[in-house]
């Protein structure tokens, strides 16, 4: 943890965004083995619902001795869900709110009704989310009001659509490397809270001062701006873990924490262009791929367009549909043969 302004932890919730087929499951699977090799290390099941999440974390408890100084005792589990439907089928308010609440470890209660001798209490929980999804079922999961609250605010949208050409006959598994393996454990036993260097501090506060650039401006990320600086620091503690067993933030850890956050930020954008296609557009799309496959450079009559369009969008928008497409560059109109009849050129990319 750091203290900055109040007491950060290190736990993150991380969504791993791209289009099918780009190797998500392949990484939380991954993540999971290496996780698995700490001790008292607890995963969540992949499909909870609010109750379930929080007796999950009241039965994950770690301890972690402390000589001469007190034992640490503490809550924590990790949701590892491969496909984020599957661990939440739809927005649900209740968990939003309990995922909020243990982003930050303050003490919570609960009193289960009708059961007041089972009241809940975890002094010191938290939980750590990675899962990963498609744009457009990130989008179709989170109403439009779920962008102005604090939940999503929360979460480092990692995006990628690159797809990495392999050998498909290699060896697939995930070989245990042992060195790695040693500093995961390693990490897992870190306690305590970080310092951090005049030279880190001095670097925040210039970032600071020029209006922490470069600004992210998308609409539905106004409220993940406001915490900017939070995951910077979350990051800063991972890149510090991971350099040394001091629990010192130097300006190294800053770089490279910055480095990770702009480079997740870049293409955050990409997430609500990629998921927001529409089923119009969509339609225009397989419309336009219809005219370029039969377009042989002569162009085709209206009415062939008209006859493919009418199963994919309603009969009384066929007619803008080809307007649109006129009007966007992807067809033109090539003329009127002599029966009337107007003809359309693919205009090749």
């Amino acid at each position: 943890m750091v203290s900055a302004g109040s007491l950060l932890y290190p736990n993150m919730y991380m969504f791993i965004v791209g289009h099918p087929g780009v190797g998500k499951t392949r990484i939380i699977r991954a993540a999971k083995k290496f996780m698995a090799e700490i001790h008292e290390f607890h995963f969540a099941p992949t499909s909870l619902t609010a109750a379930s999440l929080v007796d999950k974390l009241q039965a994950s408890k770690r301890f972690i001795p402390r000589l001469p100084d007190p034992p640490l005792e503490y809550y924590n589990t990790v949701i590892t869900a491969e496909e984020l439907g599957a661990f939440m089928h739809e927005y649900s308010a209740q968990m939003i709110s309990v995922l909020s609440h243990f982003y930050d470890p303050d003490p919570y209660e609960e009193e289960r009704r009708g059961r007041p001798e089972n009241k809940i209490k975890i002094a010191r929980g938290q939980v750590n989310l990675i899962s990963a999804t498609t744009p457009s079922n990130l989008l179709s999961m989170m109403p439009e009001f779920a962008w102005d609250q604090g939940f999503t605010s929360r979460i480092m949208l990692v995006n990628s659509d690159e797809r990495i050409v392999g050998d498909d006959f290699a060896e697939k598994e995930v070989r245990p490397n042992e060195d790695l393996i040693h500093d995961i454990k390693m990490i897992g036993a870190l306690n305590g809270e970080f310092k951090v260097t005049s030279e880190f501090r001095n670097a925040v506060n210039d970032w600071r001062a020029l209006g922490e650039p470069p600004v992210v401006n998308h609409p539905k990320l106004l409220h993940y701006k406001t915490r900017r600086r939070v995951h910077l620091y979350k990051l800063a503690m991972v890149a510090a873990a991971d350099r040394s067993d001091v629990l010192l933030l130097t300006k190294e850890d800053f770089n490279r924490a910055m480095g990770w956050l702009l480079e997740a930020e870049q293409s955050m954008p990409d997430i609500f262009s990629a998921g927001s296609t529409g089923t119009d557009a969509r339609a225009i799309d397989e419309i336009s791929h219809f005219i370029h496959t039969l377009d042989k450079g002569d162009g085709i009559p209206e009415h062939q367009i008209v006859n493919f369009a009418r199963s994919r969008v309603p009969m009384h928008s066929i007619l803008r549909v080809i307007e649109i497409m006129v009007a966007s560059g992807q067809i033109t109109n090539k003329g009127i043969d002599r029966f009337g009849h107007r003809w359309f050129k693919a205009v090749r990319q």
